[in-house]
């Protein structure tokens, strides 16, 4: 920056100052009241006389702070995507965690039902065969009567057989002795 436009700008700085300090205090405060055209016309003159390497990086600075606004707006949308990401996670882990447990439900139910189950069909089936042993042994102690009353007849029969047998033997032989 060259020593005139350094001068210049230093000149309408002090105009300023000047604008400043005339400005009438208000009542009960540390304020002021000024000539607002006047101002703005001082501060329309410094920009105006200010380098361009100033103007530039004054622009570059506002650039920045636009870039910084924009990434923190962004990164502030990207956290807020990642809470309901994590949410979401959380919400799914949640629904996952519940189906296992109600699934583990499930299965013990099943398992203590098939437990039952199995104990009134062993109980079901102890019975049947108790039925089936009783009516067997009914069955065999009367096969064993009808046998032994068979055995009876069976020997009644024999030795009535065997008396016909021999009451004809001593017909034949009494026959034969007659004939002789």
């Amino acid at each position: 920056m060259d020593n005139s436009r350094c001068g210049e700008i230093a000149i309408l700085l002090d105009q300023l100052e000047d604008i400043i300090e005339e400005g009438k205090p208000s009542f009960l405060s540390g304020k002021i009241s000024i000539d607002r055209e006047q101002l703005i016309d001082v501060i329309r003159d410094i920009r105006l006389k200010l380098p361009t390497e100033v103007q530039q990086s004054i622009w570059i600075v506002e650039e920045r702070n636009k870039i910084l606004a924009e990434a923190q707006k962004e990164a502030h949308i990207i956290i807020e995507e990642a809470h309901e990401k994590l949410e979401t996670l959380i919400e799914q882990h949640e629904i996952t965690q519940y189906a296992k447990e109600r699934a583990e439900q499930i299965i013990e139910t099943a398992r203590h039902d098939a437990r039952q189950i199995h104990m009134g069909s062993v109980e079901y089936a102890e019975e049947l065969f108790k039925d089936v042993e009783m009516k067997l042994k009914t069955t065999l102690e009367t096969v064993h009567r009808e046998v032994q009353h068979f055995e009876g007849y069976i020997t009644d029969v024999l030795r009535e057989v065997y008396d016909n047998r021999q009451e004809l033997k001593g017909m034949t032989n009494q026959i034969a002795g007659t004939r002789d």
